[in-house]
């Protein structure tokens, strides 16, 4: 009841308010991925996304569904803004958040919004023209006759039940040419990166991991060519990753889950098994926090302040699922692409967040024991001192040592070890591990070179002999470089009879 005296109605601009909506933050990826939850909560089993021309020579872009669908009074009620209160609860699978998704997503990226919904035998269309309502400044939703129906473009590939969600006067393609083809290739470009982009958000639906016994997978295309889930925790590739203890934190009446994924060692995988797991960047800036609600992915590669990034937890992914039940505690944006997790759960997820790390820290740190351990010859020493590290050449290597019993005046060989460790390009070589870790290695020595070398270490370790103990045969093949060499021995072989007794 309004109070007349003290109370006004006072509706906003119906044009002024949807042009400024338009710049609500959404970019072409999050705008699809906001559409595409729409189908998710429908209950999809199959969502066809086409781009093309249509009958005016135009970009559109179009969504289909084989969802429940919706009746002429569903779906006017899903075409108005804000159809349903982001504190109203929701059921566990349902992607939407404020009721606002479908309307300004769309928006973001083009100016006239037709849906059209199939559901016991019938089709209802609805459509926003943003131009019509500015020119109006009134909240007018066009209603579409069969004859208007049958005209979209898409609509070929509406199912019997089902919706379609076209996007037609596409006004923000990145495009300075605006003839229709230039249009089209600009379009074409979005989708090439909305590809990766939905191939992560809805990777569980797409391929369900082993813990997602509720989902049914769900196909997605983009113009008839299905795209594959992405596996961000390396869960169905070979060598897989190692699965830490799932954690339960309690919040209010509802549990969040977190489970932590130490990825396999890039020296264990094929350059494309690494370029897939980089998820299009590099493991470094993909670390971190992956936080999902409703299975899908809301933020990710991010510690959100729980941590920091570092080369040592460069492998180290981290799954939080947070039930739609927690929205408004957790600070769910529209664009259902940023969270801030509430205070009481960052501080139970801090000291969560630095036992995972430094697990995740054991693939790097047992490699570097195991080098020390097991290299029978090793060149360099790893010293740790007074809170820091250095490297320095091993004196006692053979080779050092052989320069040494020829050489009386061995300060001037010092000085030169000296220079080399000091002159270590330690940053540069922290930075393309890091980055490009399988592309980094030194060059491969040729037979000439091996052979030489060989000749070297075995005059060291048995001089004027005939023989060479197999012990120090071990020793010299388990050494770099010529350890995994399969020329080692027939070349040791030509100079030395080994003994394997």
């Amino acid at each position: 009841m309004v109070n007349q005296e003290r109370e006004l109605i006072l509706r906003p601009s119906a044009g002024t308010l949807l042009e400024s909506m338009r710049d609500i933050g959404y970019s072409f990826d999050s705008a699809l991925a906001d559409i595409l939850d729409n189908s998710i909560s429908a209950s999809a089993g199959r969502v066809e996304i086409l781009n093309g021309l249509d009958a005016e020579n135009q970009p559109y872009m179009a969504i289909v569904d084989d969802g429940h669908g919706m009746g002429a009074e569903e779906l006017t009620a899903a075409m108005r803004h804000g159809s349903k209160s982001p504190l109203a609860s929701r059921e566990e699978g349902d992607l939407g958040r404020f009721g606002l998704g479908l309307k300004t997503a769309s928006f973001s990226q083009c100016r006239r919004l037709t849906v059209v919904s199939r559901k016991d035998g019938e089709a209802h269309g609805r459509r926003w023209d943003l131009d019509r309502v500015v020119e109006a400044d009134e909240w007018l939703l066009q209603r579409l006759d069969a004859h208007e129906i049958e005209e979209l473009p898409g609509i070929e590939s509406l199912p019997p039940t089902g919706t379609l969600v076209l996007w037609q006067a596409l006004d923000r393609l990145d495009s300075e040419d605006p003839s229709p083809a230039r249009l089209s290739v600009a379009l074409n470009e979005l989708f090439a990166e909305a590809r990766r982009h939905l191939a992560l958000t809805f990777h569980r639906y797409i391929r369900p991991e082993p813990f997602d016994v509720d989902l049914a997978p769900i196909e997605i295309s983009i113009n008839g060519y299905p795209i594959e889930a992405a596996d961000p925790f390396a869960l169905h590739m070979s060598p897989t990753s190692d699965s830490h203890e799932v954690a339960r934190l309690k919040a209010g009446d509802s549990q969040i889950t977190a489970q932590a994924f130490t990825l396999p060692h890039h020296s264990r995988l094929t350059p494309t098994q690494l370029e897939k797991m980089a998820l299009g960047s590099t493991l470094a800036e993909t670390q971190g926090l992956y936080i999902y609600r409703a299975k899908r992915l809301i933020s990710g590669g991010t510690w959100l302040g729980l941590g920091k990034r570092s080369e040592m937890s460069k492998l180290l992914r981290v799954r939080v699922d947070v039930p739609t039940s927690l929205d408004s505690f957790w600070g769910v944006d529209v664009r259902k692409s940023r969270i801030r997790p509430p205070s009481a759960v960052r501080s139970r997820l801090r000291p969560l967040v630095e036992r995972m790390t430094q697990s995740a820290k054991r693939p790097y740190t047992y490699r570097g024991r195991k080098q020390v351990q097991d290299a029978t010859l090793p060149m360099w020493d790893r010293i740790e001192e007074r809170g820091h590290i250095r490297y320095v050449i091993n004196r006692t290597h053979p080779l050092i040592e052989g320069i040494r019993s020829v050489d009386e005046d061995f300060s001037k060989v010092e000085s030169i070890l000296a220079v080399i460790e000091a002159s270590l390009p330690l940053e540069a070589m922290f930075s393309d591990v890091g980055s490009h870790p399988q592309d980094v290695r030194q060059n491969d020595l040729d037979e000439m070179e091996l052979e030489q070398l060989l000749l070297a270490y075995m005059d060291v370790l048995a001089p004027n002999s005939d023989r060479l103990p197999g012990i120090i045969y071990n020793q010299i093949k388990g050494a770099a470089p010529f350890k995994d060499d399969k020329r080692v021995r027939d070349l040791v072989e030509k100079y030395r009879e080994i003994d394997d007794q």
